[in-house]
């Protein structure tokens, strides 16, 4: 199982449609791919940047949403980076 999640991987069409822990599992992996990105090609893919904003907005919206489970602090902190 990769940690990573490539352009040429398939990617779900409607997060929506996906479980808070499957959202924040494919948050983790494309945060990892734009790191590669970064690393080996000195700035990341168009694709990898879109899904990164799509994920983001979903992630959002669910934080709207007063019935939404709270997005697992553990999870998302470790993400978050300093500028």
């Amino acid at each position: 199982m990769s940690t990573r999640l490539s352009p040429s991987e398939d990617f779900p069409e409607d997060l929506a449609a996906l479980e808070l822990p499957e959202v924040e599992v494919l948050n983790s992996k494309i945060h990892r791919e734009l790191d590669y990105e970064y690393v080996h090609d000195g700035e990341p893919a168009l694709e990898t940047e879109i899904r990164q904003e799509e994920l983001a907005e979903e992630l959002n919206r669910r934080e709207q949403q007063p019935q939404s489970a709270a997005v697992r602090s553990d999870v998302v902190r470790p993400l978050l980076r300093s500028s």
